[in-house]
């Protein structure tokens, strides 16, 4: 049975490559927050039913799977470490890299900040967000943005973005989707 799941994880891997491929920032609309969440939660289950899940790390405002009595520094280096840490823009290492103080304290903009670069320490080839913290304001998302751009191009990591934002999903045509893509490996058929 492995070599059934080997082959469905390389042609999963695949497909992701065709989909999302060069590193990027990818935005993919979701019309509310109910099909945001369940968008996000079929894509998880893809990688998980591929043998992919190693792949995948998260950047969520609610499920942070940041554990707050642990420092940012073992917060950000709890799954490893590939990459190295002058990949954080020297601003973010001055706001962010409070690196001993216990992690409950972060805002919401720290804490995507320190999801995005976890998974990009421990080498994750692609990061699923969840969307904006409403309490960001347009230019915190737009330094986020081209932070995150610098960083995955930097790691060959691609950030999938599920947003309600039609703003952010109209200004980047080239790597949007108004419906989320399908991430079931392409068969001979559907050609």
């Amino acid at each position: 049975m492995p070599i059934f799941h080997n082959h469905a994880a390389t042609a999963f891997q695949a497909r992701l490559q065709q989909l999302f491929t060069p590193a990027d920032l990818y935005f993919i609309y979701a019309q509310d927050a109910a099909a945001l969440a369940t968008t996000a939660r079929s894509y998880t289950q893809a990688f998980v039913a591929s043998g992919a899940i190693k792949t995948l790390g998260m950047v969520d405002q609610h499920e942070t799977g940041i554990v707050p009595y642990l420092s940012v520094r073992a917060n950000l280096l709890i799954n490893g470490q590939t990459q190295p840490t002058d990949l954080i823009p020297q601003a973010i290492q001055r706001d962010l890299m409070q690196l001993d103080e216990p992690a409950a304290a972060l805002t919401p903009a720290q804490s995507l900040y320190l999801q995005l670069f976890r998974g990009l320490f421990a080498g994750r080839r692609f990061l699923l967000m969840t969307d904006f913290p409403a309490s960001m304001t347009l230019q915190e998302k737009r330094y986020f943005m081209n932070s995150a751009t610098a960083a995955v191009r930097r790691t060959a990591t691609s950030l999938l973005v599920l947003t309600t934002d039609t703003n952010l999903v109209a200004a980047h045509p080239g790597t949007s989707w108004w419906t989320a893509p399908d991430l079931a490996p392409l068969t001979a058929d559907s050609h």
